[in-house]
């Protein structure tokens, strides 16, 4: 019934109706178009297009190897243009409206048919086809083209493909003489098209009388068969009408039985979800200490089951330590006054345990009450809170920045590090103002206003300012302060103080140190440029603009693959600009040295040859460089001395000459000076 087409994707074709051959030629007709997203796997096993570009590519080009192409098309069977090389404008145009690939969409009118003719017959035989002398209007002028239509070679499961040649006919080859191609005749090709058309349309007309007849057919057997479900069903009606009268009898009677039952079910049920949802183990004991109810969460503490009901509770195994737990029941029923304490069980669970009288009166008991309650997330919170005290005090006393908390900015509390900043004791400072620490009233004033205003809108607050020690030494802090509730800011605020006398000294350090290396990088001789990982150049020395000619707006922002450089390796050949050499230590994230290389100085007008150095930069804990800095100097003079040299002793520079031996002597008469990058 099937025949396989692809056995690796299990792909088979039916062996029912086939179309009957005919005398006349056959005609294709072609699908309907589909966006290449929706196109659906091919039956030779083809899945994406993108993963058979580089194939198709191949194949197109082994078949068209020493032509010369002016316009060529790829199309596969389903006349979707998939490749197009060369210059398209005036053969095929993209209408407005969604995008399609279909080659006689998007081909002009006076070229879609010879196109769609000439493909289906490549795709039917399997042969090179060629059309010449068709016409075509464009821009107010009609031109005379030829095509060719050639099936390109491709393996077993791969999907058709042709290649269009789209050709202008030179005037000398519109002549009648020898043609060497099929003249294209329009009205002959439209009839041809026509009557295969007609044919295919005659045979889609039979498929459908056929199918109308099946359908008829199949209707007439659904018919009988619904009059039989029919009839089922009147059956199955008049037994359901039976049924429902003994139904509503039953209904009658159950709702009796019903309504005497949901009272009592409602009660119970309130009385358990009540019991349940306190999550409170309750145990109740009738006069005779029998078990009477009980809770789930009673089994934490007693052993008890179900089936226990009504047994007495001196029976029972509890899980209390160090309690004695019958001996507090009899007490209660004895003298009726309950009993309370905390307790735990052998597992370490803690619970606050209540043993009450079962009152029926105003006098009168009748049984005992058990409640146990879960007290282990307070005894954590309890232990949390006092580890939590015991941190604070020890960071207050460890951590290496002064601590206080104060109120209405009087100190409530310090610790022994802002005492030893200030030069204070502790009892000095301890419920005096803050005011005392201050060089005046007015910066007095305005801290407190910048701080405890950012503390009300932020929650928090940063603010630098002047403290005196006790010893009257000026002290540069960092005040942060939080407020210990924002809800209530007149229950304090807790205050860090940063000591910034050994942040202002590194900082001048700093500047001496960046002062001095911008010193030695705009003095040195040798040019040094940056490079970001784009490429673009962020950063130059004043060497570097004059070696290469430039000013700092024109050569900020330049990448090295800008055309203006001219750049020539060291045989005289231009270099691209991603063998450059700060572009091959990003690409390899290693230094590149020793590189020999001409640029061309547009303030002077010729080439400036240069010695290279690369480094790439890479960011802490980065496997890719960040920047590179590039160190060159100017060995022109050495080069150009070396040539003339050479010209002295009448020795001809041969066709394939380098510098490398001259660039190489330079190294003997320069010393570079290399800067220590900063970025």
């Amino acid at each position: 019934l099937f025949e396989p087409l692809h056995q690796k994707f299990k792909l088979y074709a039916s062996k029912g109706k086939r179309r009957p051959a005919s005398n006349g030629p056959e005609f294709s007709t072609v699908p309907e178009v589909r966006p290449w997203q929706n196109r659906a796997r091919t039956a030779g096993g083809q899945w994406l297009r993108s993963h058979e570009e580089e194939r198709v590519l191949d194949r197109f080009l082994q078949s068209l190897a020493g032509d010369y192409i002016p316009l060529a098309v790829v199309v596969n069977e389903q006349m979707e243009a998939l490749h197009i090389l060369g210059e398209s404008e005036g053969y095929f145009r993209l209408p407005s409206g969604r995008l399609m690939n279909d080659i006689t969409k998007i081909a002009v009118k006076d070229l879609a048919i010879p196109l769609a003719t000439g493909l289906q017959k490549v795709f039917k035989t399997g042969e090179e086809l060629k059309y010449t002398s068709i016409r075509i209007k464009w821009r107010d002028e009609t031109r005379s083209i030829q095509i060719r239509i050639r099936p390109l070679p491709g393996k077993k499961g791969q999907e058709p493909l042709a290649a269009v040649f789209v050709e202008e006919m030179l005037p000398q080859a519109r002549e009648p003489t020898a043609p060497s191609g099929q003249v294209f005749d329009v009205s002959q090709e439209a009839e041809q098209r026509i009557h295969d058309l007609e044919q295919e349309l005659q045979f889609s007309r039979e498929n459908l009388q056929a199918t109308i007849e099946e359908l008829e057919t199949s209707n007439e057997e659904l018919q009988a068969t619904n009059e039989e479900l029919l009839a089922s069903n009147e059956e199955l009606q008049s037994t359901n009408e039976e049924l429902q009268s003994v139904n509503e009898e039953l209904h009658t009677v159950n709702a009796e039985y019903q309504s005497k039952i949901i009272e009592l079910t409602e009660l119970n049920n309130d009385l358990d979800n009540l019991m349940s949802s306190t999550r409170i183990g309750t145990l109740f004991l009738d006069e005779n200490l029998a078990v009477r109810r009980f809770t789930p969460e009673i089994r934490r503490v007693v052993k008890i089951l179900d089936s226990d009901i009504g047994r007495p509770v001196n029976h029972l195994v509890h899980t209390l330590a160090n309690v004695d737990f019958f001996a507090l029941i009899r007490e209660v029923v004895r003298t009726g006054v309950e009993q309370e304490r905390e307790v735990r069980t052998e597992d370490g669970a803690w619970l606050l345990m209540r043993i009450l009288p079962y009152r029926v009166g105003a006098e009168t008991v009748s049984g005992v009450v058990l409640t146990f309650i879960d007290t282990g997330t307070l005894k954590a919170m309890q232990y949390a809170l006092s580890e939590r005290e015991t941190r604070l005090a020890s960071l207050y006393r460890a951590v290496t920045v002064g601590i206080g908390r104060v109120a209405n900015r009087v100190f409530l509390e310090v610790n022994d590090h802002l005492c030893q900043m200030l030069g204070y004791a502790r009892e000095e400072l301890i419920d005096h103002s803050s005011r005392l620490l201050y060089l005046s009233q007015e910066e007095f004033d305005s801290t407190g206003k910048d701080l405890y205003e950012q503390i009300r809108t932020q929650g928090v607050g940063t603010v630098e300012t002047r403290w005196r020690r006790k010893d009257g030494m000026i002290l540069p802090v960092l005040i942060n302060g939080s407020s210990l509730n924002p809800e209530m800011p007149d229950e304090g605020t807790t205050l860090t103080i940063l000591d910034l006398s050994g942040r202002a000294r590194a900082v001048e350090r700093t500047h001496l140190n960046e002062a001095s290396y911008r010193q030695l990088f705009d003095t040195m001789a040798e040019g040094v440029v940056y490079q970001n990982a784009a490429g673009e150049i962020t950063s130059t020395n004043p060497a570097a603009r004059r070696i290469l000619g430039l000013s700092v707006d024109q050569i900020n922002g330049r990448t090295s693959v800008d055309p203006d450089w001219r750049a020539l390796d060291e045989h005289g050949v231009e270099l691209p600009g991603d063998r450059h050499p700060a572009m091959l230590a990003l690409r390899t994230g290693q230094p590149v040295a020793g590189v020999v290389m001409g640029v061309f100085n547009p303030q002077i007008g010729q080439t400036r040859w240069i010695r290279v150095n690369a480094t790439p930069l890479f960011e802490p804990g980065q496997d890719r460089p960040h920047q590179v800095y590039t160190i060159f100097s100017d060995i022109t003079e050495i080069i150009e001395s070396a040539w003339a040299r050479a010209r002295v002793r009448d020795e001809p520079r041969p066709p394939e000459w380098s510098i490398r031996p001259a660039a190489d002597a330079s190294t003997d008469q320069t010393a570079t000076s290399r800067p220590t990058p900063s970025g």
